[in-house]
This record gives C-alpha cells, structure tokens and sequence, in this order.
C-alpha cells in the first residue's frame, strides 16, 4: 500500500489492541495500541507504514495522531480502565519538533479522564542511536510530567545496557519471537539472565512480548517478566476484553512452572544434604592438612565432582586444585594454591553466608573462566575459617536435568 493511500483515507484508519497481562494477577492491565487500516474489508497492519523512513514524516504524524484518537475515545467509553501503550517514532517527533503538541494532546487526553499514569510510551531505542542526548531529555520530562516510558524491541541476541542505564526506562520490553523451543536456551540464558539484574537495579519493569507458545511464557516467567504479551495469550483485538478472559491459561501454565520449580529445588536440597553428610564424615581430625582432607573425600564425591580446593575466610585458596582428569583419576594441581579469590564479586559474600548459617550453599549455573563450560559449586564450612568448594562435573550436571 502506497503512503498516499494511508493520508487519502485516514477515515478507514482505526486502532486494534494487543492485550498485557501481569503475572500477578493474570489479568489484562492494559493494551498496546497498534494501527490497522481497512482494505477490502479486511484489517491490514500499519506497521511497515510507520515503520519506513522514506514515508513523509507528516504522513506518518497523522496518521498516529488519528490511531491516538480512537483508542483513547474507546478507552473513556470502557468501563475498564486499562493503561494503554503507544509506540512512538522519536525521530518523527524530532523532525516535526511536535514534542510540546503531543504533550498537549495528552494533556487534552487527561481533562477527558486518562491520566498521564495509565499511559505508556513506547520506543523503539536502536533508531535514534545519533540523537541519544535528546532522546534521553525527552524521556526524562515524559516521566516529569507522570507518563511511563519503555524501551521497545529489545532483542535477546542484541543488548547495549549502558545505553539502556543512560535511559532509565520504566519498562524494557524484551522481544522472545526469536526464541523457540527448537533451539538451545542456554544461548539466550546468560543474557536474560543480565537484563533480569539489570531491570532489578535500575526500577524498571521487564515486559516480554513475543510470547508464541509455553515454551516462551517460561523463559518470561523465569526471568522475572511482570508484563506478557503474546498471540499464545491472545490475539490483537478491535474492543477491550474481559480482564481475566486468559487466566485460566496463565494460571495452569504458570502452576506448571512452580510445581517443576518445586521438584527441582526439593531434589537439589537432597542433593545437598547428601554432600553435607559426606563432608561432616570425613572432615573430624583433617582440619589442618586440607589436602587430605580433599583427598578422603574424593571416592565419595568421584561422580558429581570435577574439581576440590579449599579456602580461607580471607579468599586465599590453602590447597591444591584437586582435579579429575579424562581417565577419571583425581590429581592434584598446586599452581592454584595461595591465590585469593576476594575479586569475584559473589565471594565473600558467599563465605559469610556459610559462616553464620553453618550449611552449605550451592551456587547458580554459570561459566567456567578456564573451560567456559556451565558448571555448579557446592560449597560448605569445614570450620568457620576453612570452606571447601566441590564443583559439580558438567557431565553430571547434564545428566541430571534437576540441577540445570
């Protein structure tokens, strides 16, 4: 379609609404707006509309503007008061300079009774990388005057956090369309992983959109997504929907998941409290030679360990690294002896934690500095100045789902 077919024929252009859930309460709290536009009948998207830079940057305003106005005239006639989520071109409104006439239109929005605090504008953050200072002042005086920003399209295989820091969005909407349950999530993990820290850190909501199947809810729900939004949850819509019309999917699913959790972590503190039985047993009268203390365990620990050593409070390692090599016998490696290991930023932490709790911890899933495999440690209090670390074999690990 061309783009003067869109300004010729505004009167035929109309909002469709994208539902969001929360995972709270597993209701609609709100809808992303989305332009459609009639042709033969039929609804036809307006997002390559909006979307290509060679379209009049006015064409593109009037036609927003007209998609603006609809779905605010069918949220005021709703009993439901849902947020609504409107993207927005950044470098259409700085082309135009129409900033000050958005605000203005809001505020009109807000005398009819939509209050700056049920809106939220969305950005699409990778096309305005060279106006990045303006960006980021627009944004502050949005927030200023009680709207709610988010950074739209973040992608899991493409992420700038410092930009996003900058920013500081209320919202960082993750797109999961890219991962499926065909491929391999430990790709994706690592990442998720930083943006779930990174939201954490700076206040900002995690929404995931993109949500085609289960498989994608669980990813989301994992990493701590309070928003969702997706065709598995339900379709774009031309009226405003029951708010609970999709709980009962979202709560059989999201069951699913703590019921799995919960198997998971009732198995991983068995596994632990079986680790903790072996170390009590073979640590009496050891204390003072870690290395043998390492080595009376090793036979115990021969199918889930990889590798022993033993530290101080302070982070100094006060053994050998104990090592099982490719024939499954355990060898000792001294290089490792005497280094302190303070700099990794969970350690000290973790050795007061042991300290005062008197257990044993096991850590999350990470990478290995020197293979960059995934691998686990289990570490536990010999005294309250000494603390053996078992790192799980990733054979182990891989063998045994309930530890991944």
């Amino acid at each position: 379609m061309e783009a003067h077919d869109v300004i010729d024929r505004l009167d035929q252009v109309f909002p469709v609404f994208q539902p969001v859930f929360n995972t709270e309460e597993f209701r609609i709290i709100g809808y992303e707006v989305l332009g459609r536009i009639e042709q033969n009948g039929e609804p036809r998207s307006l997002a390559s509309f909006f979307n290509d830079e060679t379209v009049p940057a006015e064409y593109r305003w009037e036609a927003e503007k007209t998609v603006q106005d609809q779905a605010v005239k069918q949220v005021l006639a709703s009993a439901e008061k849902p947020k609504l989520f409107f993207n927005l071109n950044a470098k259409v409104i700085f082309q135009l300079d129409c900033l000050e006439e958005l605000m203005e239109r809001f505020a009109d929005y807000e005398a009819k009774g939509l209050p700056p605090d049920r809106v939220v504008f969305e950005f699409q953050v990778d096309r305005l990388k060279e106006q990045e200072e303006d960006f980021s002042h627009m944004l502050m005086y949005m927030k200023a005057s009680g709207f709610h920003v988010a950074i739209d399209d973040i992608r899991i295989n493409e992420t700038n956090l410092d930009r996003f820091s900058r920013l500081e969005p209320n919202v960082m909407k993750i797109d999961l369309s890219d991962l499926r349950s065909g491929k391999d999530p430990n790709t994706y993990q690592d990442v998720l992983n930083a943006l779930a820290l990174f939201a954490r850190k700076i206040g900002a909501i995690l929404h995931f959109k993109g949500i085609g199947e289960s498989f994608q809810l669980l990813q989301a729900w994992r990493h701590g997504g309070r928003f969702l939004q997706g065709t598995y949850l339900m379709k774009p819509v031309q009226s405003f929907q029951d708010p609970f019309a999709a709980r009962p999917l979202l709560e059989s699913n999201i069951h699913a998941f703590i019921q799995a959790r919960h198997r998971k972590l009732k198995d991983q503190i068995a596994f632990m409290q079986s680790l903790e039985k072996v170390l009590e047993a073979n640590v009496k009268g050891k204390q003072d030679d870690p290395d043998a203390f390492i080595r009376s365990i090793t036979k115990r620990v021969h199918e889930v360990s990889s590798r022993i050593y033993v530290c101080d409070e302070f982070g100094y390692q006060i053994s050998s690294n104990w090592v099982k090599n490719e024939r499954g016998q355990w060898e000792m490696d001294p290089e490792a002896e005497g280094k302190n290991w303070s700099w990794r930023t969970y350690f000290l932490d973790l050795i007061m934690q042991m300290k005062y709790r008197k257990s044993g911890m096991l850590s999350d899933k990470y990478r290995d500095i020197e293979t960059n495999v995934f691998i686990r440690t289990f570490s536990y209090p010999i005294d309250h100045k000494r603390y053996v670390f078992i790192d799980i074999d990733p054979t182990y690990l891989f063998e045994n789902d309930w530890l991944m």
